[in-house]
């Protein structure tokens, strides 16, 4: 009988530690008309999707999951965007309570030191954050912005470091701090503006990034983004230095040069640099580049995580070529008449996935221009370009079509977006391009870009596929 209580008292040991494994996340979002809430771990500077929420009629939300990793995640609507994404600090077993306002997160209830501190830093950064990064809700330009940036700056020289129980978060947080004020700051510069700086014009504050300092270990693989950061941080100092960037093929070329061109010293740790390569590797869309690539830039791969990233998008390029049925969708234009994709079997068709707030989609559009142009003649091949706005900024893409004479078939995904387009095509990132031939199956569901010199190559090349 003894023996048998034994057993039964470790059982409840053993039960009673895994629920002292459970973290729970809990809150109200009331900001806007949401349904659903999610939360990712940060890994390798990827937002990974761990836990969903349904928000109830009293606009509460509740994850609970084994957080078997103490570390930083992120509560947000989606992994692409910077807009509606706050980070916070979790360990086995913690609880972290919050209301998501009208701009901003305030804690509630019972929460952790770290995510108090990290609450504190978020109030600090909040007005450059309204500013950069919720461009469409202030009218704000660099003549009000590098001010208060340089009003910040130097408050932050005696914002005092955390000191908290936990050592691991104390250090961490200095590397955060660092790279949340960054990551503001460029949100800013690449974001559309009524009006931009120019040489000069620039706060010292980006004449002064420092890529050896800021890739000196690997703590922003722990920051949402991190990776593109690095770059975004690259580019924004060139234009402080009154350098042109222009196109995304010269955006690639000049990240290219950072891992084995002359600035190749720049990237002062290995595992970073190896995910910038993976990151770039993303944008080849064939299998001969891919090859291509992999000679000049897999001495950069660092990790068996990136060698198998390397392996999946070989995979992936692979199965867009076998050519599977284009997963089909339906979305209205601007004047509520609806298109499907399959209704243009028969035609090439080629899909620019964008939104209003995305500086890259916007870039973009200059080459896609010329191609349309290219085009115009040919009846076998559609152009249509699906904006992925939020449902509420309807007007807002309507203006924007207005303004900037779109062409083509623009056609709005409002609410379908999740379900008709990033699911079905995996998009956890946009600008993203589709290709379809025309049997309708996919010859890529991440096609070049309209900047690309692998894109011409590869319509003539469908347009000629019977």
């Amino acid at each position: 009988m003894k023996r048998i209580s034994f057993i039964f008292m470790l059982m409840l040991g053993s039960i009673g530690a895994a629920f002292a494994q459970i973290s729970i996340v809990s809150g109200t979002w009331e900001r806007g008309k949401v349904e659903t809430v999610k939360l990712y771990n940060i890994a390798e500077s990827r937002l990974n999707e761990i836990a969903s929420s349904k928000i109830d009629d009293q606009k509460r939300f509740t994850f609970a999951f084994n957080a078997d990793k103490e570390g930083f995640y992120a509560v947000a609507l989606s992994p692409a965007t910077v807009q509606n994404r706050y980070v916070f600090y979790l360990k086995p077993g913690d609880q972290l309570n919050l209301k998501i306002t009208a701009d901003s997160y305030e804690l509630t209830g019972e929460n952790t030191a770290e995510n108090k501190e990290l609450c504190k830093w978020h109030d600090f950064v909040l007005p450059l954050e309204m500013k950069a990064v919720y461009f469409q809700k202030q009218n704000s330009t660099y003549v009000d912005f590098f001010p208060l940036l340089d009003e910040k700056l130097e408050a932050l020289k005696t914002y005092p470091k955390a000191s908290t129980p936990n050592k691991k978060f104390n250090a961490a947080f200095e590397d955060f701090k660092r790279n949340d004020l960054l990551s503001i700051a460029v949100n800013f510069i690449q974001t559309p503006r009524s009006a931009h700086p120019v040489g000069e014009d620039y706060s010292d504050y980006y004449r002064n990034i420092n890529l050896p300092a800021l890739t000196a270990n690997t703590s922003l693989l722990n920051y949402p983004r991190g990776t593109s950061l690095v770059l975004d941080s690259y580019m924004t100092k060139k234009r402080a230095d009154n350098e042109t960037i222009g196109s995304y093929a010269k955006y690639q070329e000049m990240a290219e040069g950072l891992l084995v061109g002359a600035n190749a010293n720049l990237i002062a740790n290995d595992t970073i640099r190896g995910e910038i390569a993976v990151m770039l590797a993303q944008s080849v869309k064939t299998l001969d580049n891919l090859d291509s690539f992999r000679q000049k830039f897999g001495k950069c791969i660092a990790t068996e995580s990136q060698q198998q990233r390397m392996k999946d998008l070989e995979n992936t390029l692979r199965k867009n070529v076998a050519g599977e049925m284009a997963p089909d969708f339906t979305f209205p234009d601007v004047n509520g008449k609806e298109y499907t994709l399959s209704a243009f079997k028969g035609k090439v068709v080629y899909v620019d996935i964008w939104a209003t707030w995305c500086g890259w989609c916007i870039k973009e559009f200059p080459e896609l221009r010329k191609i349309e142009e290219e085009y115009k003649n040919r009846n076998e091949i559609v152009f249509i370009g699906v904006s992925v706005d939020d449902a509420k900024d309807h007007g807002k893409w309507k203006t924007f079509l207005s303004n900037n004479e779109m062409v083509g078939i623009q056609l709005f995904a409002g609410e379908k977006a999740e379900e008709s387009l990033s699911k079905p095509y995996k998009i956890s990132g946009i600008p993203r391009f589709i290709l379809v031939g025309k049997d309708g199956r996919l010859v890529s569901g991440d096609a070049p870009r309209p900047s690309s010199e692998e894109l011409r190559p590869l319509l003539e090349e469908t347009l000629k596929a019977k």
